[in-house]
Formats: structure tokens, C-alpha cells, sequence
């Protein structure tokens, strides 16, 4: 006997006809998860049900409960059996759909790693600067490779040490311009929107602290206004102290030259902005920033007066 998986079901058949079958629910959602779970090579469960016949199989990912033969096609319509070829496009788009998402959210996962190894750089990269600063005085880290023996300043062991230090730090220096232009590149692709609007930097933190683009799109501007002030705001919670009014909002240019008694106005107009910007890079993907920006710097200039 022979097994044979279409995508609207199961069929075990012979030489003559075919024995038995398990059709799928006529429903796009349930047809595009058994498909979803072909592509990744797993085994459906209507199939599990004829693993006591050991068909002969013509898939690898079915060598679970059947084996290779000489294996006999047989012609089976989906129309036979009352399904349409517009249920299959719909079933399909939505696999395409998973896909995508899929996608999407293994590229943010990237982005976030790329974030985290930023940090790290620039911290690993601060500290040895400071060294270097300390070390070498009025000295700058440019100059530390250039320092010779002889000067009367350094001595063949200082100099040798010095000059490592400065060669890690400068090589530091390039893998984080590398990564500032990766992170760049990807979030113009994900949040072209959200990211023209306060830049890539500031944009990246908001959706590693959100979780990803479709997760910021769906947080009110009050919540995204603090994003990155969860400290503060626990303390506040907390303690009682003063609520936070920015999180990494605060690293934009409006917000930072802002009179302080401005700033958490500031703060909001930029959320709320940011809201709709994000609604339209996970959903609409229409490109809206310029209109947003122009909306941004009159509601500024107004607040500025008040």
C-alpha cells in the first residue's frame, strides 16, 4: 500500500483504489497549519494514523511510519472531494504570512543581540580609554600609538603594553561603527517610519524594550514614553518618589534641549508620534514619517511658547 499526503488530506491506496483517507477540515486557518508543519518537515497526525499499514512513502520526513519502495502515483483531485483551488491560495498566503512574521521576528531577535553586543563594546571600550587617560595623562588615545622610545616619557615596557591597550581599543572603535551601521540598515528596513522619526538608536532601544515592532504598535503612548525608565518608575511604585516622566526618550534632541518643566510634554508628543508610526510599520506599512515629523515640530514650536 502507498500513502500520499495532497494538501487537502491523507490517502492510502493500492494497485486499484484507493482504502482509506482522512480528509482536512475544509477551513483555510487548519489547512495552512498542516502545510506550515510539511515545509518544516514534521508528520501530521491524519498520517500517524496509517503508520500500522507500512506504506510505501515518497517523502523523507515520512520514513517515521512508512519506508522507500517502488512507490505507484495516483491521480487524486481535490475537486472530487469539494475543495476549491481558492481555498488553497488562501491557505497558502497564510503559511506566507507565518512565514514572513517568522522572519520578522528572528531578524528583531538579531537586532536585540546586536543592541546587547553594542552595549557591551562601548562599556569594554569606555574602560579602556579611561585606562589609557590615566595611564598616559595629557596623552590622548590617538597619540598612544604613536609614542616612541626615546622621548624621555616611556620606557620599552610602558610602551609595549600602552600600545596593545590602544590597538584593542581602536579595534573596538571599528566594531561598533560596524555594528551603529548594521543596527541602522536593519531598523530603516523594519521601522522605516518609527526610526526616521527619533533615529535608529533611540528607535532599536524602544523595540528591544517592547519586544519587536508588532508589540510597540499595540502600547499606548504613555506606556512607550517610558520605556526604559522601569527602574524609576518601580522606585516611584515603590517609594513614593517623583514618577518618571521619559525613558530613552530622553537621548532625543527635543527632549534634551527642552526646559526641564517641558520636557515630559515633549516626551509625549514624541510617544505619541512614535504610536502611530509603529501602527503603520507592523500593519499598514505606509510610510508616514514626514507627515509625523512636520505634526512633531509645530506641536513643538507650540509647547515652546506655552
Amino acid at each position: 500500500m502507498y500513502l500520499k499526503t495532497r494538501w487537502f488530506g491523507v490517502f492510502l491506496y493500492d494497485d486499484e483504489k484507493i482504502i482509506d483517507k482522512r480528509l482536512f477540515p475544509k477551513n483555510a486557518e487548519e489547512i495552512s497549519e498542516r502545510l506550515y508543519k510539511i515545509q518544516k518537515g514534521e508528520v501530521l497526525q491524519e498520517e500517524k494514523e496509517f503508520k500500522k499499514f507500512e506504506p510505501i512513502v515518497d517523502e523523507k520526513r515520512l520514513l517515521q511510519i512508512g519506508k522507500f519502495g517502488q512507490y505507484r502515483r495516483k491521480k487524486i483531485n481535490a475537486s472530487d472531494y469539494g475543495y476549491s483551488i481558492d481555498l488553497l491560495k488562501e491557505a497558502c498566503i497564510t503559511v506566507a504570512e507565518r512565514k514572513i512574521k517568522e522572519e520578522e521576528e528572528k531578524r528583531e531577535n538579531r537586532i536585540s543581540q546586536a543592541i546587547n553586543a553594542l552595549d557591551e563594546i562601548i562599556k569594554i571600550e569606555n574602560i579602556i580609554n579611561e585606562r589609557l587617560t590615566d595611564w598616559l595623562g595629557f596623552f590622548n588615545c590617538e597619540d598612544a600609538a604613536k609614542l616612541k622610545i626615546g622621548d624621555g616619557k616611556l620606557n620599552e615596557l610602558e610602551e609595549e603594553n600602552i600600545k596593545k591597550l590602544a590597538e584593542i581599543s581602536s579595534s573596538l572603535k571599528d566594531a561598533r561603527k560596524k555594528l551603529e551601521k548594521y543596527i541602522e540598515k536593519a531598523m530603516e528596513e523594519i521601522a522605516p517610519n518609527v526610526t526616521r522619526i527619533i533615529g535608529y538608536k533611540i528607535a532599536a532601544r524602544l523595540l528591544l524594550a517592547a519586544g519587536g515592532i508588532a508589540k510597540l504598535a499595540t502600547m499606548p503612548a504613555g506606556t512607550i514614553q517610558l520605556l526604559g525608565a522601569e527602574k524609576a518608575l518601580f522606585r516611584h511604585l515603590k517609594d513614593g518618589s517623583k514618577p518618571p516622566k521619559h525613558g530613552y526618550l530622553f537621548m532625543h534632541e527635543l527632549v534634551r534641549k527642552a526646559p526641564k518643566n517641558k520636557r515630559g510634554k515633549v516626551a509625549r508628543l514624541l510617544a505619541t508620534k512614535i504610536a502611530i508610526a509603529a501602527k503603520a510599520d507592523a500593519f499598514t506599512h505606509n510610510y508616514i514619517a514626514e507627515e509625523l515629523i512636520k505634526e512633531v515640530e509645530r506641536r513643538y514650536n507650540e509647547i515652546m511658547k506655552e
